[in-house]
């Protein structure tokens, strides 16, 4: 079988450069612009939309848990805002079997601060 004039001598070459810079090309191109990314960062992305998604869920049910338990928001507006974290992991222990953690935690006092801000608004 007789190959054809460009797979022969130096036009062989050529074309085999032309085919690994196109390669290389459309993988950069495809990583920089393309938005592809590697299996890793793929996981972080899922990892972080789940765990937003179920913040966004659960903040609303731990800050109406925290505002109907006696005397905490009382003590939210007078701790620091460094510990007021710990002021909702003291009395809101979970929300709809989910643990309170430190972020969890964080998330619920932004939201606290929030509805404290709209009803200091309203009046």
């Amino acid at each position: 079988m007789k190959l054809p004039a460009i797979l022969l001598g130096e036009a062989r070459t050529r074309v085999l450069q032309g085919i690994a810079l196109g390669a290389v090309a459309t993988v950069a191109i495809g990583f920089i612009w393309g938005g592809w990314v590697t299996g890793e960062t793929a996981r972080i992305m899922r990892a972080t939309a789940e765990s937003d998604g179920r913040m966004s869920v659960l903040v609303p049910l731990c800050v109406a848990q925290f505002t109907a338990a006696d005397g905490a928001l009382a003590k939210f507006k007078a701790a620091s805002p460094y510990s007021r974290g710990n002021i909702v992991s003291e009395f809101v222990k979970d929300v709809a079997s989910t643990s309170m953690d430190y972020s969890f935690a964080k998330a619920c006092a932004t939201g606290i601060e929030t509805e404290i801000a709209k009803t200091a608004t309203k009046t």
